[in-house]
């Protein structure tokens, strides 16, 4: 699938530098304008449909966009702008100075921007079901597009949401569909889906440890949702592995990357392995990897550990003369081809 993100056109509140937030909006004449140039560069641009947020000022962009077109406009309230709450309509200045503060922490009244994360990731679930193979495009707003490059490219929401805004005619992001799994970034709230794929003592006989509870799982996963280690020298990058057909969370992957290199590690759980899953988890995740220029990975695997040795091997690392804790150092060197984004 396909995902072409437009803004919506120019409004009387920007031109006035007001944050509009939940506000309906109103289009400037220089703002129909744009809509109507974006309604030129789209039509022919193969798309299946027009997916807009139902607040005015983006609705407004898609009619005018694409009035007299057979494309089908569909309204999804998912893809509303962050509620300010009581900041909505504040100027845009305070709005910038502000907005940082309010990635985890809703503004009073309002959202968060995770929160908006949440919601565009639930309106990308329903979309890679129905829409599977076509060219969609979405007109939303910039906490829509902070989602979509969180979500499909892995960049951090604390760049996105301090970076200026810069405009460009669209942006377009991919999704692969061709395996049984998807990655989903981790997050705290993974941890109560996540203790019952980790219960089980046999899943610790090769890599160690025991069961989490619930408290614990919470406690390592907001250390791990930080992306990075306290002394900022390793990215750490976790992602659930959920089943694409029902969403159900099966394993988590994991790369600890620095210095150009990253080392990797997978896990799945009892009642799913024997599958497949952890070779098509652990192939997205080298692809990735590879999106981001890693070309040197390594796997520590225990010397008995067969399954995940065959996943090791399935893509593209192989077993070194080196030894870490009784583990067998497995390497790759090139990285992998290709390109693939990250599902949701």
């Amino acid at each position: 699938m396909t995902i072409v993100y437009e803004t919506h056109s120019i409004t009387t509140d920007n031109e006035a530098g007001v944050a509009s937030g939940w506000s309906p909006g109103e289009l400037s004449s220089r703002g129909r304008e744009l809509a109507l140039e974006l309604g030129e560069r789209r039509r022919g641009d193969g798309l299946a449909a027009v997916f807009s947020s139902d607040l005015w000022r983006a609705v407004q962009t898609a009619e005018i966009a694409f009035a007299g077109s057979a494309i089908p406009i569909q309204i999804d309230t998912r893809l509303r702008e962050c509620d300010y709450g009581d900041g909505n309509g504040m100027p845009v200045a305070r709005l910038a100075a502000e907005r940082a503060a309010h990635i985890d922490v809703p503004w009073p009244g309002g959202q968060s921007y995770r929160q908006v994360v949440e919601q565009t990731r639930d309106f990308l679930r329903d979309l890679v079901t129905m829409w599977d193979g076509a060219r969609i495009l979405v007109i939303a707003h910039s906490a829509n597009r902070w989602a979509l490059d969180h979500l499909l490219t892995g960049a951090a929401l604390e760049d996105l949401v301090d970076a200026p805004f810069a405009w460009q005619p669209g942006w377009t992001y991919t999704l692969h569909m061709d395996t049984r799994v998807i990655l989903v970034p981790l997050t705290v709230g993974d941890a109560d889906d996540m203790v019952e794929v980790l219960a089980g003592q046999d899943l610790y006989a090769f890599i160690g440890g025991t069961p989490p509870t619930l408290t614990e799982l919470r406690n390592r996963y907001a250390k791990l949702a930080a992306g990075r280690s306290p002394d900022g020298r390793q990215e750490w990058l976790n992602w659930i592995i959920r089943r694409r057909n029902d969403n159900q969370a099966i394993g988590t992957v994991q790369a600890t990357v620095a210095d150009g290199g990253a080392e990797i590690a997978w896990v799945v759980g009892l009642p799913w392995q024997g599958h497949g899953y952890a070779r098509e988890a652990a192939r997205l995740l080298v692809e990735e990897l590879a999106t981001r220029g890693v070309r040197h990975l390594r796997a520590h695997i225990h010397p008995d550990h067969h399954a995940s040795m065959a996943v090791a091997s399935h893509v593209g690392l192989a077993p070194t003369d080196h030894f870490h804790d009784g583990e067998r150092r497995w390497e790759r060197i090139d990285g992998a081809p290709g390109f693939i984004q990250r599902v949701v």
